[in-house]
């Protein structure tokens, strides 16, 4: 995987300092069971978040503005899955939608996860349940993510280990789901039964 040196400035505080990030990420269309990319560009989100080494705010790499004047400092050092919880947190208080901070916690517990935190892993994937709950409640998901993210919660919950709810929620959604996700659905189903929590390939 390809990294990059970017100069970005802090749209908080004001501080310009480097970032490392993907400047090209290859999307051949391939997802795991939790739809994280698979193939050539996996594991990119260690890359996707940035904290500001002079005032700490954290937020997506993107959110940052480029800048070409120069940058000494590097951006600040701290596991990205404590770099998204932040930014989500940030979000929360910011009055982010409840489907943008969702969205953080998820790739929060993916990082967790491949780092072996797998009780913080497990906490991020219920903060983003809760998140993405939230998101289909008072419509801050767009409208043709519904099927996808509704979709997504069961999964959640199955890769969190609440076997239970997978089950019960699968129930209720999946006559509501996309051909493609309600297809799924019923594979983590049968998994969620056998207790299951491992990731599987998605298939369209």
């Amino acid at each position: 995987m390809q990294l990059t040196e970017i100069g970005v400035k802090c749209h908080q505080c004001g501080i310009r300092f480097r970032s490392r990030q993907v400047p090209i990420i290859l999307d051949r269309g391939r997802r795991n069971s939790e739809l994280r990319l698979l193939g050539e560009a996996q594991h990119f989100e260690p890359y996707a978040v940035c904290t500001c080494p002079s005032c700490s705010h954290a937020d997506w790499a993107t959110a940052f503005r480029r800048t070409e004047e120069p940058a000494v400092l590097g951006q600040k050092n701290e596991p990205p899955h404590l770099q998204y919880r932040a930014a989500a947190l940030n979000g929360e208080r910011a009055g982010k939608s409840f489907y943008k901070i969702g969205q953080l916690y998820l790739y929060a517990a993916w990082c967790a996860e491949d780092v072996g935190a797998l009780p913080q892993s497990r906490e991020y994937r219920k903060l983003a349940i809760d998140s993405f709950v939230k998101a289909l409640a008072d419509g801050s998901c767009p409208n043709d993510k519904r099927g996808e993210i509704q979709y997504l919660i069961g999964e959640l919950h199955r890769r969190a280990g609440d076997f239970g709810e997978c089950l019960e929620y699968f129930e209720k959604v999946i006559p509501h789901l996309p051909g493609k996700f309600a297809m799924m659905a019923r594979r983590l189903m049968r998994l969620a039964e056998q207790g299951e929590t491992a990731p599987i390939d998605f298939i369209n």
